[in-house]
């Protein structure tokens, strides 16, 4: 239950309220007005329970879904962080290492960038960008550290390299599993309930009624919205940049140096 754009939200919004309006008018032809004026203390009463379960469950469920968003950029910036410590810290490290570890990082960046996030979207994952991880994690099998410069640097690395697959499993774990559906269930069936209660109640004033049950459909279909939203961080208008990795690449790149390492400085002028 991904929803991409606003313009979703907007006609789901929309149809649930009327779809709450076309509810409340079915259960109120289905009684009589006499009975539901009866039945105002037991149907007030057990609105005031079902509404306040309702109203907990789903603030719980919008500020779980708010807490994943942040934790998944947290997450992004992390691993794009250590990314970035393992390339600066490998060149310190001699040759074959030092270039294969560059590679290695300058290949997984792309690949998680240009292959696997529009993936995420979808809740997949990308092959390419997993190997290049992987890559990364064997690039110093063959390596025995013999300096003291060396000896320092090499646990550090290693531990970087750790961690940043530690974030990546935690980056598409969370874009594999959104919100389950079971919670879904669970709230939407709330929502109907919810506004059956409001169709038992008897108002004079039809008109009024039904402001009431939309003003109420809204409220319950904008934190709906939100859910769909923040549960599912890497899909739709609002979801997790992939800014970090850009950064990452252009760093590899020598964008940011004074004298990028791609480019020679001009022979002077003899």
């Amino acid at each position: 239950m991904i929803y991409t754009n606003a313009l979703n939200g907007v006609l789901i919004v929309g149809g649930g309220v009327v779809a709450a309006l076309l509810l409340v008018i079915l259960v109120r032809s289905c009684f009589k007005p006499e009975q539901l004026t009866r039945a105002h203390d037991a149907t007030g009463n057990m609105l005031a329970v079902v509404g306040t379960l309702y109203a907990v469950m789903l603030g719980l469920v919008v500020v779980d879904a708010m807490v994943r968003f942040e934790k998944a950029i947290d997450v992004v910036q992390a691993e794009s962080t250590c990314l970035a410590d393992i390339y600066i810290l490998a060149q310190r490290l001699p040759q074959p290492q030092r270039d294969r570890i560059h590679d290695a990082c300058r290949t997984y960046a792309v690949a998680v960038v240009e292959k696997e996030w529009p993936l995420m979207a979808r809740g997949l994952v990308s092959v390419d960008a997993r190997k290049a991880g992987l890559r990364i994690l064997r690039s110093l099998d063959d390596f025995e550290p013999t300096t003291e410069a060396e000896k320092a640097i090499f646990p550090l690395i290693l531990q970087e390299m750790q961690t940043t697959w530690d974030h990546r499993r935690e980056r598409v774990g969370t874009a594999e599993y959104g919100i389950p559906a079971v919670e879904w269930v669970a709230l939407l069936l709330g929502a109907v309930v919810t506004v059956v209660f409001a169709g038992l109640f008897h108002v004079e004033n039809f008109r009024l009624q039904m402001l009431i049950t939309a003003m109420a459909a809204l409220v319950i279909g904008l934190n709906l919205y939100l859910v769909s939203l923040f549960g599912y961080p890497y899909a739709g208008d609002l979801s997790v940049s992939r800014r970090p990795f850009e950064v990452d690449i252009g760093m590899f790149n020598g964008l940011f140096d004074d004298a990028p390492i791609h480019e020679r400085e001009p022979a002077p002028a003899s």
